[in-house]
């Protein structure tokens, strides 16, 4: 985003990892529903998602689309439909800095209490919170060691903090760290992107083909995720213990790492076209 209102460009820089889950954006995306719809004139209904998705358009870049009724000021049935529709994807298709700064709006236009919207932010595990300083809308990025502190599951950790211990595992030559890092962040990714309950307790193997179909990514991309969780499972100090040295090298895990960014970053931008 060239021009963003809430983020200085570090913070965005800081953030370009962080990844927001499918049940969090669907969370509130039921919230905003409960107030586009509590109110007895059906075209106050569709007025309000009008707003919702011409604000969430607008942070993208899309073009507005502009509620027309007839003479009468009634409206098509296709209009309540393609409201409908779009309304729901509102949050789903930002990414994270399009969220914030979407956010940013819900908040000055009163649709969210900004008290609410941090205890969610809270729950996620999010690195970043919104505050007010003299009434103007700040926000507030974490630094790494403050999420390092925070109850953040092994099952499903905050991916900019997976992004930063690979970062310090090839400074440190520790190449069997990148590898281990670069698994973990593919399958908290894959978690995702499914978006259902009955996977997050598992192996990234054991429900990849059901990752396959819900993902955007191209097959032989795919095959590069599961080949790399394979091989953590196998490489000395990646996944297990081992008397054995690595047999990863410097070279090796720097294509690794620099890949894993470009992945998480793919299906980042991939997240609006589901």
């Amino acid at each position: 985003m060239k021009f963003p209102k809430y983020l200085t460009k570090e913070q965005i820089k800081q953030l370009e990892f962080e990844v927001l889950s499918k049940d969090f954006l669907i969370y509130l995306t039921r919230i905003l529903l409960d107030w586009t719809e509590n109110t007895e004139y059906i075209e106050s209904v569709i007025a309000r998602k009008n707003r919702i998705i011409n604000l969430s358009r607008t942070i993208t870049g899309d073009k507005i689309y502009v509620l027309e009724s007839d003479d009468m000021g009634n409206y098509e049935q296709a209009e309540y439909d393609w409201h409908d529709s779009n309304f729901l994807l509102a949050f789903r298709r930002l990414d994270t800095i399009e969220f914030i700064e979407f956010a940013g709006e819900l908040l000055r236009s009163g649709y969210f209490d900004i008290d609410f919207l941090n205890d969610a932010l809270k729950e996620e595990h999010a690195s970043f919170r919104f505050r007010k300083n003299d009434q103007k809308l700040q926000v507030e990025v974490f630094k790494l060691d403050e999420i390092e502190e925070a109850d953040i599951s092994e099952e499903h950790p905050n991916i900019r903090l997976l992004v930063s211990r690979m970062d310090n595992s090839l400074d440190t030559g520790d190449y069997s760290g990148v590898l281990h890092s670069s698994a973990s962040i593919f399958e908290t990714m894959a978690k995702d992107v499914v978006g259902i309950p009955t996977v997050q307790d598992k192996t990234l193997k054991s429900f990849f083909e059901r990752y396959k179909l819900d993902s955007n990514l191209p097959e032989p991309i795919l095959d590069y995720i599961l080949d790399t969780y394979n091989k953590r499972n196998v490489t000395p100090l990646a996944g297990h213990g081992s008397l054995k040295e690595p047999n990863i090298n410097k070279e090796q895990a720097i294509i690794l790492s620099e890949m894993t960014k470009t992945i998480v970053r793919i299906e980042g931008k991939l997240k609006g076209e589901e």
